[in-house]
């Protein structure tokens, strides 16, 4: 009977083990917001205003959050919701995303892989996040080292500002990098079959699915400068239509020289400068980033180009080159190659160009918006370094969009039911698609649902629709989110 009772428990018991091992493993965000202890939010080495937060989730679906100047600092601001509380915070269904409903912009964790670090003397032990594009951390202290710890906090800078990756420092001193075509100790020639090919010259041409515009000028000591336009990709719906958004220029410079009864263009320098091409104002494009590449004796072989060659057509100066495709024009005869058309107009040097490029860049960067086009343009910008996020908030820039809108059309109104000012600058966009449900951030319009930018006085706003059943619209500031477009990539031989 004994035996029987043993067998029972010992069936019961394994039962027990078996439900325990079928039970599903705790979501992330479940794993974040079940705990009764504090979480730091913070990128880099969490120095600088808006660098650390720290967050405390309750049970009543609510969280504190503070940004701190230290780990486990205890004074610090509070980052309030629209009604000067804790802002409440929801988990999404897949367990990878915890969204917390502070002012605009709301804060939305991505929670990806786990992660263990040592920092100012604490250890924190937590997940890698994507917040407002960018990956930071979210950590829980487990261990202090106290001695190191206060020795940081005495060093520790009392003011210092969030620091912004800059790449754009060599801007003023690149063109001290370029090669002289003309004191090039080589024989230059514009001689092709006896005949001078020395003038300015127009074309067009493919690359891949882009339209090339190019502009070559020969001087009559054998310099060259050959300046290229390269469109962004066809659109498959329209593919006969020219895409007018600049994706690329470059401008090279060098000399002729001739081989086997033919002119090659030997460059020395290749400027090359990156547009952002999404929502980009075609009239005041946003620049990426600029590279110079130099071949000299001293620092090597830079210019990734093929072979450029001149040869005369059956009326035309034709150009060989495996770096673009023949885009045949009328009139051009069946030489299936690219065609030169003498011209009139010119076009700077490589230097002066630069000169420009780069003025234009620091005159955006100092006033990024200053039309509807700009806005739309700045957002683009931004969302292209940001997974297609500003400040969290998803935008489609391929999908559909307004910058004809006049400002008085959404005029907003503060909580107090006080008209607010009216916006300079307004561009409605597309949102992206979300997981769940329509985005929060939308206002509805005869045209659908957007995401509505605004600017005043050189501030980011976006416009909140409290009640998706009412007209009433408020304009809300995005908070530490300065009006700046991303810094361009400015390098020498990368």
């Amino acid at each position: 009977m004994k035996l029987k009772h043993l067998w029972g428990y010992l069936v019961l018991l394994i039962i027990g083990f078996s439900l325990a091992g079928c039970q599903p493993e705790q979501p992330l965000n479940q794993k974040v917001t079940n705990t009764d202890t504090s979480w730091y939010l913070y990128q880099n080495q969490a120095v600088g205003p808006g660098n650390l937060l720290r967050l405390n989730f309750y049970n009543n679906e609510t969280v504190s959050v503070k940004k701190i100047s230290w780990f486990n600092h205890h004074s610090g601001s509070n980052i309030l919701n629209a009604d000067f509380g804790n802002p409440h915070y929801r988990l999404n269904r897949d367990g990878k995303e915890i969204t917390i409903n502070t002012t605009p912009p709301r804060m939305v964790l991505a929670l990806k892989k786990s992660y263990q670090q040592t920092l100012h003397g604490y250890t924190l032990k937590g997940y890698l996040v994507i917040y407002q594009g960018e990956t930071w951390k979210l950590g829980r202290i487990t261990h202090i080292n106290h001695k190191k710890a206060r020795a940081y906090q005495k060093k520790r800078p009392a003011h210092s500002a969030i620091k912004v990756a800059s790449s754009d420092k060599l801007g003023p001193s690149l063109m001290k990098h370029v090669v002289n075509p003309a004191k090039a100790k080589a024989e230059k020639t514009v001689q092709l079959a006896g005949r001078s090919v020395a003038g300015n010259y127009n074309y067009r041409a493919l690359q891949g699915n882009s339209r090339v515009y190019g502009h070559l000028e020969i001087g009559a000591d054998g310099v060259f400068t050959n300046t290229l336009y390269i469109h962004a990709a066809q659109s498959k719906a329209n593919p006969k239509v020219d895409n007018p958004l600049i994706m690329q220029q470059q401008t090279s410079s060098g000399y002729l020289f001739s081989l086997y009864g033919k002119l090659y263009l030997r460059p020395l320098n290749l400027l090359t400068v990156k547009y952002f091409t999404q929502g980009q104002n075609l009239d005041n494009p946003a620049i990426k980033a600029i590279n110079l590449a130099t071949n000299t004796a001293k620092y090597g072989n830079n210019i990734d180009q093929s072979r450029w060659r001149l040869e005369w057509g059956q009326k035309d100066l034709l150009l060989y080159t495996q770096d673009l495709q023949n885009f045949p024009g009328a009139d051009e005869g069946t030489e299936p190659t690219i065609h030169l058309h003498l011209t009139e107009q010119t076009k700077p040097q490589l230097t002066q160009q630069y000169q420009q490029i780069y003025q234009h860049y620091r005159d955006l960067q100092s006033q990024p918006v200053a039309s509807n086009a700009d806005l739309r343009q700045y957002v683009g910008a931004v969302a292209a370094k940001n997974q297609s996020r500003v400040a969290g908030i998803g935008v489609n820039m391929s999908g559909k969009f307004s910058i004809n809108q006049p400002a008085a059309s959404y005029a907003g109104v503060d909580r107090k039911g006080q008209k607010q000012p009216l916006m300079q600058y307004l561009t409605l966009i597309e949102p992206a698609i979300l997981q769940e449900k329509k985005d929060a951030h939308t206002v509805s319009t005869p045209a659908g649902e957007f995401l509505i930018f605004g600017v005043l006085n050189n501030k980011l706003y976006l416009l909140e629709q409290p009640d998706a059943d009412s007209q009433t619209v408020s304009w809300a500031p995005f908070h530490d989110f300065p009006l700046q477009l991303p810094a361009a990539k400015i390098t020498w031989n990368k």
